[in-house]
């Protein structure tokens, strides 16, 4: 009997409160479902905000060179890909991807960065490319020479930003030159017709950077290397192999010269 009566006073208290307890219910299942779909919605845009936040930081790092900077793979690889976007790629250029493609493959090279980084790579030239008007290139300039002092040399970078930009023909030389002084204060400023400017070396340098740099030129401008470009580019390109090849034996007959007026 007791049973019973404390089944038959909870039957009673059920009757009695059914409509507090159905809203109970439905509250307890709501607050699941609730909870549910905020779950998923977090699983779904985190990636969206982090790649936001990323990009973000990228775009502040690429126009005003924030020391703190620290969203990259290699020190200096984010500043270098912003600067060979700017000073390689005209304003009106084709082909843009076929570049874009070029320069991350380049700075994965320099900066021996394993292939899954291209991506990155791309993402921080196209970065670039909406925010060219705001990028300072000397900024830019010189916080890649402060963050690549310890493992890569000035004018290695040099070297590489100007067979880019010899590859695509951009006749717009001024920011290539102003990131030269800052990388390599003194060095013959590009689109010059001394074979110097050519090869893009000092004067004063030795035979056998001579003969290096033309061997890298000559390697980077050969036709058979250049068969995916357009017509236009292979012909340009072609030009552009005479050039180095004729500076070569300008060089070297100005070395020979001087070891002569040496001697005598």
């Amino acid at each position: 009997m007791k049973y019973q009566e404390i089944f038959d006073r909870l039957s009673f208290w059920i009757k009695n409160h059914r409509l507090a307890i159905l809203g109970g219910i439905t509250g307890l299942f709501g607050g699941f479902f609730t909870g549910t779909i905020g779950l998923l919605l977090g699983i779904l845009l985190e990636p969206l905000v982090h790649q936001y936040i990323k990009e973000r930081a990228i775009r502040t790092y690429l126009v005003e060179a924030d020391p703190h900077f620290t969203g990259e793979s290699k020190a200096g690889i984010t500043a270098f890909c912003g600067l060979a976007f700017i000073s390689v790629i005209p304003d009106q250029a084709q082909e843009m991807d076929f570049a874009i493609d070029h320069i991350v493959q380049s700075a994965l090279q320099l900066f021996h960065c394993p292939l899954q980084d291209g991506a990155a790579l791309e993402q921080v030239c196209r970065l670039a490319k909406e925010n060219k008007k705001n990028i300072n290139v000397d900024l830019l300039a010189e916080s890649l020479k402060a963050r690549t002092k310890n493992y890569i040399a000035p004018e290695k970078m040099l070297a590489v930003l100007r067979e880019l930009v010899n590859l695509y023909d951009n006749n717009d030389f001024d920011k290539l030159n102003s990131i030269a002084q800052i990388l390599c204060p003194g060095i013959e400023p590009a689109g010059h017709h001394s074979p110097w400017g050519i090869l893009g070396l000092k004067p004063d340098s030795s035979v056998q950077q001579i003969k290096k740099a033309f061997r890298k030129l000559a390697l980077q401008f050969h036709p058979d290397r250049l068969s995916a470009l357009s017509e236009e580019r292979r012909r340009a390109a072609q030009e552009r192999f005479i050039q180095i090849r004729r500076a070569y034996r300008q060089a070297l007959a100005e070395k020979q010269e001087q070891k002569r007026d040496h001697c005598s």
